[in-house]
């Protein structure tokens, strides 16, 4: 069984769509889980922690390029992709600052990559057992080498009633669960002009810009089986023992936008409020080498001594809450449009995109 960063960090590589299946390093994930679910969730959750908030601010961005609303069912298809940058902070985690459990041993003023970090060996875990013996040792993982994280949006924007556009992003359920795991993404938006609300009358004249205010939700699911054959020390081989990683990251953004078009070239600027959360598990049953004496056979070698873990990792967090600026543009060429813009908050991140639609 490889070692439960091997799965997260394939998980993330699918869900960040990076191409890094490569650079992940075969371990045991029995290693990593004979301390306790509770270690094992505090090492992933700081190895992944730039993944989750990097995704969640990107996940966030780009649901317009224009305070101008559509003019009743005209639209607008639109591919991008945002690029959030890893603060140099986020790019490596101490082990001492984890509050690991005793049967851990470690240098505490090591520090080891994240995975946006440095493409560079991890700090060394020691795991000791129930009477302080050293039961193995292990090599938490190399980072990716770079400090983007990607995350790619299909969006389609339609105009409904009189000053109001709504915005949809989907995808099937893609993929196998018992391949590379199956993702699907669910979003929704909705924007509406203000400027005439706050300014009745020839406003074109008073107030030569369009104010507006969005708020856009979007949600991604993920799950994916651990094949029957790489059980934990090959026990219980061949039983299901329903091992799998299941993960929904969702986040929301409420957002104040000015807009001038002109002619076919429109900046824009906003100020908004934005959050997102992770809930990431790698559930199901898994046995491990542990050498503790809660055992069937008493009189077992250490060899022979399993310890039973359900549901060894369990996140559920808020990534991020905060404030957000963006600045960017949208170009309008017959049918087809280019987009871009830059995002500052916890994050930075740059979108770029292109598309085609039909009318204002």
């Amino acid at each position: 069984m490889k070692k439960i960063i091997t799965v997260t960090k394939l998980t993330f590589s699918i869900l960040l769509a990076a191409s890094i299946s490569s650079n992940v390093k075969a371990q045991d994930v029995s290693d990593l889980i004979k301390s306790g679910p509770g270690d094992a969730t505090k090492l992933a959750q700081a190895y992944l922690m730039p993944a989750f908030k990097g995704f969640g601010f990107g996940m966030n961005s780009a649901w317009y390029n224009s305070a101008k609303a559509k003019n009743l069912g005209k639209f607008d298809l639109r591919i991008q992709g945002t690029a959030a940058i890893v603060p140099s902070s986020d790019q490596f985690f101490r082990l001492g600052d984890l509050g690991l459990s005793s049967r851990t041993s470690f240098n505490s003023n090591a520090s080891t990559p994240t995975l946006f970090g440095e493409d560079v060996t991890g700090a060394e875990i020691t795991l000791k057992d129930n009477n302080g013996n050293n039961v193995s040792s292990f090599n938490m993982p190399n980072g990716l080498g770079f400090n983007m994280v990607p995350s790619p949006q299909i969006q389609l924007t339609v105009g409904v009633i009189k000053n109001t556009d709504i915005s949809v992003r989907y995808s099937p359920k893609l993929g196998k669960s018992d391949d590379y795991g199956t993702l699907q993404v669910l979003g929704f938006g909705i924007k509406h002009e203000i400027t005439k609300l706050l300014m009745p009358g020839k406003t074109e004249k008073i107030i030569p810009i369009d104010i507006a205010l969005a708020f856009g939700y979007n949600q991604l699911t993920y799950d994916k089986s651990i094949p029957i054959e790489d059980q934990l020390d090959d026990k219980n081989s061949g039983s299901n023992l329903n091992q799998r990683v299941e993960g929904k990251l969702s986040g929301y953004t409420f957002d104040a936008i000015v807009s001038k078009k002109l002619a076919i070239f429109t900046p824009f600027a906003s100020i908004g409020y934005n959050t997102a959360k992770t809930e990431l598990g790698l559930l199901g049953t898994y046995v491990a080498r542990t050498g503790a004496p809660t055992v069937t056979d008493p009189n077992a070698t250490n060899d022979d001594k399993f310890t039973t873990f359900i549901d060894p990792v369990n996140i559920k967090q808020k990534d991020i809450a905060g404030l957000r600026g963006n600045v960017g543009f949208s170009l309008h060429l017959a049918f087809f449009r280019l987009y871009g813009s830059y995002s500052i908050g916890e994050y930075q991140a740059v979108t770029a995109g292109l598309g085609f639609g039909i009318g204002k």
